[in-house]
């Protein structure tokens, strides 16, 4: 069965090629796009939406921005690196590689992940 474009509220979900081993990000534009690529069931398909939503929550509050280059986390600027063909960020818990669980904002949307909520049921 293909996959249709879902919208919650004001955010779109949709499916694209994303870089090797990316699962899902979420947009600037209010997109979340999860990659094409991911066999994902209903439940796996939950978390990875109520992880990207909490992305799109923070930027849309203030907390975190994201630049090709760059991110910003409660008002403080991180850098993108790419060291030996890995991506990084050097954030307040030091050089690691992007959706590493020990940044701050990956932490906290991974514990959004399993918020027991019946209203946010994402299943596609």
């Amino acid at each position: 069965m293909a996959f249709k474009m879902k919208k919650f509220g004001h955010v779109k979900v949709d499916r694209a090629p994303l870089d090797s081993g990316v699962l899902a990000e979420a947009r600037n534009d209010g997109t979340i796009v999860i990659d094409a690529n991911a066999n994902l069931n209903k439940k796996q398909m939950n978390r990875v939406i109520k992880h990207e939503m909490k992305h799109m929550q923070d930027m849309e509050t203030g907390k975190a921005a994201y630049g090709d280059e760059w991110l910003m986390w409660n008002g403080n600027i991180y850098l993108r690196r790419t060291i030996d063909g890995e991506k990084v960020i050097d954030g307040p818990a030091g050089r690691l590689p992007e959706g590493h669980a020990d940044h701050p904002w990956e932490a906290e949307a991974i514990e959004a992940e399993t918020q027991n909520n019946k209203k946010e049921d994402y299943g596609i």
